[in-house]
């Protein structure tokens, strides 16, 4: 896939005059393409046939005719040969052939429309790159919206989470199936088994995954699911044979509502000043594994203090963890309670303090922990 994404020839246009109004209608371009990249895996030759009789634009009608006929990528790249006849066009329409057949010849091999649509628009330079992650992003929110719930029962999910907890050997055992068997199985599994999943591809590669997987779901009867899982249980269990997986004890992965109900009530009273030294003391990572522990209010109040920048930096921290098991969570909180009562102003009230310790202390094996507040 990386080889794909990378074979626009960036050398061929990035000297030539090619106005932003011009880029913006061929990102246009490149929606539309990948749109008839979607139907056409899903319709084949009438997704084709739609699209011709509906294309006004007479570059892409006179691919989408070749593809009709049977051309294969080859022969679009024979059809659509830029010299020496680009060297008479001006920079937009040789920038528009390129584009036009990078996108067919991702159709006639059949590529997933999404990275189609990333190598077209990785001809419109760098700027285009957040403008196109978003599209994608919007079409997976757009089929996730259909996605039921489950459709297989069985203990595939239940080893998804536990393979993702040590954020390692869900990775191995999926780049060992591959994504095409990865989608077949995830299709009978819920969200959460493929939110887990996602990042192990990568943000393109995670997007394709997630999107197959909803695609199989209307595709394949349940026995052909169960069976696509059947064979990635079995991959797991060779992987853990030979020692490159770890299949422990399911860990508690849930909250227990009073620990969040107390973290969420002492970061709550904290002023401004010491809730802004808490966050610029506090590693990144530490504090989105302790978020999960917080309610949504106080994630509220921690990302209205700073600016987009800032902001952006612990979302991302937030959306790079995977499920954590309830212990790391209640760690990170204790930590955080340690950070603010080493830093404790004197002004702080002994109320807050009680409820900061009890937050350090929250599950000690002593005993010293005090009992949350009802």
């Amino acid at each position: 896939m990386i080889a794909a994404l990378t074979a626009a020839d960036f050398n061929l246009w990035k000297a030539a005059a090619v106005s932003r109004q011009k880029k913006d209608a061929l990102f246009d371009l490149a929606c539309r393409i990948a749109v008839v990249a979607e139907a056409a895996r899903a319709s084949g030759s009438k997704a084709i046939a739609d699209a011709i009789r509906l294309e006004r634009r007479k570059t892409l009608r006179f691919g989408l005719e070749l593809l009709s006929e049977g051309a294969d990528a080859d022969s679009l790249d024979q059809a659509f040969e830029l010299e020496p006849v680009s060297k008479d066009l001006d920079p937009g329409t040789r920038l528009e052939l390129a584009l036009t057949r990078s996108g067919l010849a991702g159709i006639a091999d059949r590529e997933h429309h999404f990275v189609v649509f990333r190598r077209m628009t990785a001809f419109l330079g760098a700027e285009y790159f957040d403008k196109s992650s978003a599209w994608i992003t919007e079409r997976v929110k757009r089929r996730r919206g259909k996605a039921q719930t489950l459709l297989i029962p069985g203990d595939l999910p239940d080893l998804v989470r536990t393979l993702a907890l040590d954020g390692v050997s869900l990775e191995r055992a999926l780049r060992q199936a591959g994504r095409s068997l990865a989608s077949a199985a995830l299709a009978g599994c819920p969200q959460e088994s493929v939110d887990l999943a996602r990042p192990c591809f990568g943000k393109i590669g995670g997007a394709v995954l997630e999107d197959d997987a909803a695609y199989l779901r209307t595709r394949l009867s349940g026995e052909e699911i169960a069976q696509a899982q059947a064979a990635f249980i079995a991959i797991v269990q060779n992987l853990e044979e030979g020692g490159e997986v770890e299949i422990g004890e399911e860990e508690e992965l849930y909250n227990d509502p009073e620990y969040v109900k107390e973290l969420s009530l002492a970061v709550l009273s904290l002023d401004e000043r010491s809730l802004k030294a808490l966050v610029k003391r506090t590693d990144d990572k530490l504090l989105a594994t302790a978020m999960q522990g917080m309610e949504p209010a106080v994630h509220e109040r921690i990302l209205a203090l700073f600016p987009k920048k800032t902001q952006r930096r612990i979302l991302d921290a937030i959306d790079a963890q995977i499920l954590l098991p309830r212990r790391e969570i209640e760690e990170a909180g204790r930590s955080i309670a340690r950070i603010i009562l080493d830093t404790a102003l004197d002004d702080v009230g002994g109320e807050r303090l009680s409820r900061l310790r009890r937050v350090r202390d929250w599950g000690a094996a002593d005993g010293s922990a005090e009992n949350p507040p009802k």
